[in-house]
This record gives C-alpha cells, sequence and structure tokens, in this order.
C-alpha cells in the first residue's frame, strides 16, 4: 500500500542533471511550511544511494538523463522497485505527449513539463500524498487527475521505450546494457516497432524518432 500523508514535514529528494534547475527547485520548495528538502542530486546512482541512507517521502526526478546509467522508465521502475511506498513526481522538456504516459506507466504518481510554475509541483506533491492511487498531471497551471492517452496505440510501451533510446542516440547494445536486456530482445523490439509504424530502414527511423521522441532542449 501506497503512503498517506506523513505526519511530520514532507521530506523531498530531487533528481535533475542540470544543478541549477534542481536548486531552483528545491529553494522553492523549501520555503513551503510542510515541506523539507533533504537532498538535491545530479547522478541517478548518488540519488539512490541517498535515498537508501535516508528514505524520503517524495522523489522528483527528470525523465531524461541521458549521461546517466538509468533514466525515463528504467529509472522510474528502478526507483518504484526499491522503494515502494515513494511518491514519484517526474518533470520533463521532452514531448508531453510521449513522457507524460511513459512516466504514468512506469509507476510516477505525477508528471509536471518543464516550463510549468513551480506552484505546480507543490500541489501535485501535496495530492499524491492525499490520494496517492491517482495520477497527477499540471497543464497551464491547472491541476488535472486522470491517466494520460497512450501516445500511439501501435507501440507497446516496451517499444516506446526502445526508440525513445534510439532518439538519444543510443545503439542497440547500448540500450541492452541500459536497459539490463539482450541484445536479440532490444532487437526484436526495434523491428517490430518499424514494422507497425511502416518504417522500411533505419533512415526512416532516425527521422521517425527525431520529430516524434527527441527531448527539447531545456536549460
Amino acid at each position: 500500500m501506497l503512503s498517506a500523508r506523513p505526519r511530520h514535514r514532507i521530506r523531498i529528494a530531487i533528481l535533475d542533471d542540470h544543478p541549477i534547475i534542481g536548486l531552483g527547485m528545491a529553494s522553492f520548495l523549501h520555503h513551503q511550511a510542510d515541506f523539507e528538502v533533504v537532498k538535491t542530486e545530479t547522478s541517478a546512482t548518488r540519488f539512490l544511494d541517498a535515498l537508501r541512507e535516508q528514505p524520503c517521502d517524495v522523489a522528483i526526478v527528470d525523465f531524461y538523463l541521458p549521461r546517466q546509467p538509468w533514466d525515463g522508465v528504467n529509472f522510474i521502475k528502478r526507483l518504484r522497485r526499491q522503494h515502494p511506498h515513494i511518491i514519484v513526481i517526474t518533470f520533463s522538456g521532452g514531448k508531453v505527449s510521449d513522457t507524460e504516459y511513459a512516466a504514468y506507466k512506469a509507476g510516477a504518481n505525477g508528471y509536471v513539463p518543464k516550463g510549468e510554475r513551480l506552484p505546480c509541483i507543490a500541489d501535485i506533491i501535496r495530492k499524491s500524498l492525499s490520494t496517492p492511487r491517482a495520477f497527477y498531471t499540471c497543464s497551464h497551471g491547472e491541476l488535472h487527475s486522470q491517466p494520460p492517452m497512450r501516445p500511439d496505440e501501435r507501440l507497446t510501451s516496451a517499444e516506446a521505450e526502445i526508440l525513445r533510446n534510439i532518439a538519444l542516440g543510443l545503439s542497440v547494445t547500448q540500450i541492452s546494457l541500459k536497459l539490463l536486456r539482450s541484445k536479440k530482445t532490444i532487437s526484436t523490439h526495434k523491428r517490430r516497432a518499424m514494422k507497425k509504424l511502416a518504417l522500411a530502414d533505419d533512415l526512416a527511423l532516425a527521422i521517425y524518432v527525431k520529430e516524434k521522441f527527441e527531448p527539447s532542449n531545456d536549460v
């Protein structure tokens, strides 16, 4: 069973590989009377180590961590396995239609697009702690509580995750190592996705993933 709202101040850990973003978010949340930011980290590995040493109520994690050993769906699932009761809020500068659904399927409690006002994150934290089985999103400053639409019904979550990693420039071998799956499995997902999307070759695939999955530029 997921946690209910704690009686103490809400302990929060933040992970973003851009230190300025993480520190800015921590500064804002620190000034909320019911919040306590106990960790701000740029490394996924150190973030997980810190949570083992000092458990928190909420983890706020960037969806895209391209220079880390894990990110996206893989990291959220890992975080959920290691800390099943923690509230996971993810934020992203990528296309909402892709990253929001992926975060939801991976087990996140909430999603905030980068560029939204910081009070939205505070509101989602409080709402998620009150009703941890709901999924909260923020759009134009307003909170919504409903499962997001699947971006492309043709693709499975695994296929979409493989294509997202291809969009990050990873090879089949690199994706295999990152997701801890065999090269054969990765290649099979890639081939099936290409067939579903009617992509004839790797050039067509590259054009597709650049348009569909590549994250937008953020600070």
